[in-house]
């Protein structure tokens, strides 16, 4: 009998379920629900799911066995408990729930259905942590006598400012985000947790009130021994490693690797047992360094199943989950038992903000759509200096605004939440993006969400549309300076995603304008730096590591580089030059800095006192490699889109770009001098570090 099986939300950890659940007999995907219609009907078309509903309320009793719970963590417990109360079994992305008092209501709830719930532990079940629990089963080191795990991480949400992350909402949320992980594992080894130390060694402030701890250390107890655990989060060296110290031996095992090596004692004098422990944990991690690169070879060329770390341990875990299903409760309840242990050492949760009603949009409103991302805070800060009454629209909490600001939350793939935050507004500046990952994505949100933020526009009479492209939208190979002409890039279809939506856009917006008088500014900042932007921006280059970037040629040549205050002044200049002159029209926003690619990520290096690299690379090279790659996905009838020379070309950001009409029209006079742009825009990332560490 098939068992039909749900994915309840249609995020990007909804993809690795549907790929595993596609492979296993007996268990068809019959629903895809998620309030956001199009992200739903996105993965439906992409694995050939019939339905797609926007709630559970939405699924007829009889429809599903089972339902894969893959939503943000505060919507774990009661959406799990709706669907244990319908007879439905539920796998759960961890965590099962935010505190284990939580997570034992849910089981014991389960167990009066009848059904199965259980949480997806999927590191519990990662390639190199199943051989280190065979070899301790084994007996190959004694018996265990103490755990040290270390995670460390990247955030791109905490680089990017994105601070409306469930994960940064309050200090200990991070532990059931992230630290379920090493946790997970240490309990895997040595069972409940009976008493732990916690230690913040390090926090940032993330805003007024908001405290986020980057690096903590855990010292514990445990049913069947003792623990370290070390985790740091925002880190830039990534490491996720398991070390098991045995009476006879010591295993390690490195997750991101996916390596096992280890040592035990021998009958060797001391001189040859050092040299034979030495060489024998070379041998291990040669040998998994083999099988690591076979196995990504025969896989991309489609002559064996999928087997990278990550891809493994989610199929481990939901594989096993459908073979007995049966539900880990104990565990469940005994992981969140550590995780409660740690997280009581975060700094209490801040007071519940109150949200305050919007109220009437004032005379001269102005609309800020991406309120809260990098140039977004810039520009309200500015406008409010201008005294100038200002609606910021997020996507999501939290957004620290001054009492005199209308906060709505909006997304661009709800027109009608939209609609209500631009109704009454004098201006509006369009900094918002959406997903960018796919086409689709591109489509559903940067072209028809702007495209609804227009029409919205036009029923309100705003006096002026402004819409924040980029000079990707350009065509920036050349060495002939680019003018201010509306024209973008002829030849958008040999572009990057990210550009082609630009243009896209641009252009949608454009229609508008000329047929039904949209009042359309178009502004195309040049590469925006400052506190806050990317140390690994990719307009130095492709950054194959984040502390190596290869350049897009030599990286000798000036690049268009701007920064960010700048770029928010000369928006909000637009916001508040009177008359017709500025529209339908498109103004550049970049400067004439004497800084390369090259300089600036030297420059970097000195601020930030990090191991960076730049690689000066001939194009021709760097496409020749990009041709190669293409040809092993072709070869393994994978689909891949033909390499562009035109878009390797654009990405050197060779051509000048003078920005006459920001001069000229809004008198916008730029930093330009070499050493003040380095200070305001480059070497900030050295001193951010020290605001931001206790």
């Amino acid at each position: 009998m098939t068992r039909r099986v749900a994915l309840v939300g249609a995020g990007w950890i909804a993809d690795a379920h549907a790929e595993v659940l596609t492979g296993l007999e007996g268990v068809e995907i019959a629903v895809v629900c998620d309030p956001d219609r199009a992200r739903a009907e996105a993965l439906a078309r992409r694995f050939g799911i019939a339905r797609v509903v926007a709630s559970i309320d939405e699924i007829a009793p009889g429809e599903i066995d089972v339902a894969h719970l893959l939503v943000q963590p505060p919507l774990h417990e009661p959406l799990a408990r709706a669907l244990l109360e319908r007879k439905i079994g539920v796998l759960v992305e961890k965590p099962l729930a935010l505190s284990a008092a939580a997570a034992r209501a849910l089981t014991e709830l389960a167990a009066r259905r009848g059904v199965s719930l259980a949480v997806n532990h999927n590191f519990v079940f990662h390639p190199a942590f199943a051989r280190l629990r065979a070899q301790v089963a084994a007996g190959a080191i004694g018996r265990v006598e103490h755990v040290r795990v270390e995670l460390s991480v990247p955030l791109s949400q905490l680089e990017a400012g994105a601070f409306g992350h469930w994960m940064f909402l309050e200090p200990r949320n991070i532990v059931y985000e992230q630290g379920v992980h090493p946790l997970s594992l240490v309990h895997a080894l040595l069972g409940r947790v009976e008493s732990a130390t916690t230690t913040i060694l390090e926090s940032r402030e993330l805003g007024a009130g908001q405290t986020f701890h980057t690096r903590w250390a855990v010292a514990a107890r445990a049913e069947r021994g003792t623990a370290e655990v070390q985790l740091a989060f925002g880190a830039a060296f990534e490491r996720f490693v398991v070390q098991v110290r045995g009476t006879d031996g010591f295993l390690e095992a490195d997750l991101r690797r996916d390596t096992l090596a280890g040592e035990g004692k021998s009958s060797w004098l001391e001189f040859y047992d050092s040299y034979l422990a030495s060489a024998q944990r070379g041998a291990m991690l040669r040998r998994d360094a083999r099988r690591g690169l076979k196995r990504y070879l025969l896989s991309t060329l489609r002559l064996a199943r999928r087997e990278d770390g990550f891809f493994a341990s989610m199929r481990g875990s939901i594989e096993e989950f459908h073979r007995a299903l049966a539900g880990n409760a104990t565990e469940a309840l005994e992981v969140l038992g550590w995780c409660d242990e740690v997280a009581r050492a975060a700094a209490p949760a801040r007071a519940a903000a109150v949200a305050r009603e919007p109220g009437p949009a004032r005379a001269g409103e102005v609309v800020v759509l991406g309120a809260n991302g990098f140039i977004g805070r810039r520009v309200v800060a500015k406008l409010l200096e201008r005294g100038m009454p200002v609606t910021a629209v997020v996507r999501g909490a939290p957004f620290l605004a001054p009492e005199n600001v209308r906060v709505f939350r909006a997304r661009l793939e709800d027109p009608e939440s939209i609609a209500r935050a631009i109704a009454g507004a004098r201006v509006v500046i369009h900094l918002a993006t959406g997903s960018i990952d796919t086409w689709d994505a591109v489509e559903r949100t940067m072209i028809r969400g702007s495209l609804a933020a227009a029409e919205a526009a036009l029923r309100a009479k705003v006096e002026r549309f402004v819409f924040v492209s980029s000079i990707a939208a350009l065509d920036t190979g050349g060495s002939a300076p680019i003018d201010d002409a509306l024209a973008a890039d002829p030849r958008p279809e040999s572009r990057s995603v990210y550009a082609r939506g630009k243009i896209a856009t641009e252009q949608a917006l454009l229609e508008r304008h000329r047929a039904d008088g949209l009042p359309l500014v178009i502004a195309r900042p040049g590469v925006v730096l400052g506190a806050g932007s990317p140390i690994q921006h990719s307009g130095f280059g492709l950054w194959v590591r984040d502390n190596h970037c290869v350049g897009w040629g030599a990286g000798a040549h000036p690049l268009p580089l701007v920064w960010v205050d700048d770029v928010a002044d000369a928006l909000v200049a637009i916001a508040a030059f009177p008359g017709k002159t500025l529209d339908g029209r498109a103004l550049a926003l970049a400067t004439n800095v004497p800084l390369s690619a090259r300089d600036a990520v030297s420059e970097l290096q000195r601020a930030t006192g990090r191991d960076l690299h730049f690689h000066a690379r001939p194009l021709a090279v760097s496409y020749a490699m990009e041709l190669g790659k293409w040809i092993v996905k072709k070869v393994g009838r994978r689909s891949a889109d033909f390499p562009s020379w035109h878009d390797f070309a654009a990405r050197s950001l060779a051509s000048p770009i003078p920005s006459r009409t920001a001069r000229e029209l809004l008198g916008w006079k730029p930093v330009e001098e070499r050493e003040a742009f380095l200070d305001r825009a480059v070497r900030v990332h050295g001193s951010q570090r020290e605001r931001n560490t206790k």
